[in-house]
């Protein structure tokens, strides 16, 4: 848990569970990245399992079934292995890498293309498989929102690369903006509702305070992860975080862009709070099990990120001091 030295902690009031069945399903994607050839070697692989991808899954989506556990541990260790792949490209590659893979991986959700190992290479024939799979438990109305939300992630990671270099000329409105979709937290929350097996009829979804939920549940996860990553990131030159970008724009130590981060984070968890109370007081009694279901499940997402990170992952290390 990360707590400033003022002794402000994160604040999310939903309880630490984990998927009794998570050390089934991360022997499941072991076995599932060796049979893609997604690690070069035995001692890369054991470096990327330290990190517990599965966990992250396994926290955030605690009573997926078995079958759906497994495709989410699997897809969400692909995003983890492709985004390590990209960073090892040479910068005059970057672009172009990213550019090239992101079209043919829409090519297999938008177009129904599937890659072998010998058509496509690991990551490529890896994704046919997890759409595959998503296909079997899903509907083609769920396959065309998660596949927008994915090419929205896409279009996003796009801004994100031509302003890298040059954070400290981005405005917080704009990286606010585009940061859940630069995280993938706007997909998560298609994923969510197929975790959970959760229909929320046409005219909910589009509601405008149900979308605010999500739009709160996502910013929620990215401001923790940047909280817990920021260290990291400075230290590859990647300031493009919103720690590093309240510091710059608002000229603030270190530990006080922290706080301020800190207090970001728990606004938007109050206000989800207060949205999921207002909805549940006001909608038809028809639809109040599964409105409580969907808000239970964000409330979760946001709870399990944060845990994993703090509690199971090697990947991130907070340190402001």
């Amino acid at each position: 848990m990360i707590t400033t030295n003022s002794g402000l902690e994160l604040y999310c009031p939903y309880p630490r569970r984990l998927h009794p069945l998570v050390h089934e399903a991360d022997a499941h994607t072991t076995s599932w990245v060796h049979a893609f050839n997604l690690a070069t070697n035995e001692s890369t692989w054991n470096a990327y399992h330290d990190q517990k991808f599965t966990w992250m899954v396994a926290r955030m989506f605690p009573d997926a079934p078995l079958f759906s556990l497994c495709v989410a541990s699997d897809f969400n260790t692909l995003l983890f292995l492709w985004d390590d792949h990209l960073d090892a490209l040479a910068p005059n590659e970057f672009n172009t890498g990213f550019e090239r893979m992101a079209y043919q991986m829409m090519q297999i959700l938008q177009a129904g293309k599937t890659f072998t190992l010998e058509t496509g290479g690991p990551l490529l024939a890896a994704m046919s498989d997890i759409w595959q799979r998503m296909r079997r438990i899903s509907t083609r109305a769920w396959q065309a929102r998660f596949a927008r939300s994915l090419k929205d992630a896409f279009t996003a990671n796009l801004w994100r690369m031509q302003h890298v270099n040059k954070a400290h000329n981005i405005s917080l409105k704009d990286y606010m903006r585009f940061r859940p979709q630069i995280g993938g937290a706007n997909f998560f929350l298609e994923l969510a509702t197929l975790m959970d097996a959760i229909h929320l009829p046409a005219d909910l979804r589009v509601h405008p305070q149900v979308k605010s939920l999500g739009l709160y549940c996502s910013r929620t996860i990215c401001w923790a992860n940047d909280l817990y990553s920021f260290s990291k990131e400075s230290e590859l030159g990647d300031e493009l975080n919103l720690v590093m970008l309240l510091k710059h724009h608002q000229q603030l130590t270190l530990e006080q862009a922290v706080e301020q981060a800190v207090k970001i984070h728990n606004s938007e968890v109050a206000l989800f709070n207060n949205t999921a109370d207002v909805l549940i007081a006001v909608c038809a009694a028809a639809v109040k099990p599964v409105l409580e279901q969907y808000i239970l499940t964000l409330g979760q997402m946001m709870k399990g990120n944060i845990d994993w990170s703090g509690i199971d992952t090697t990947r991130y290390q907070y340190v402001y001091a």
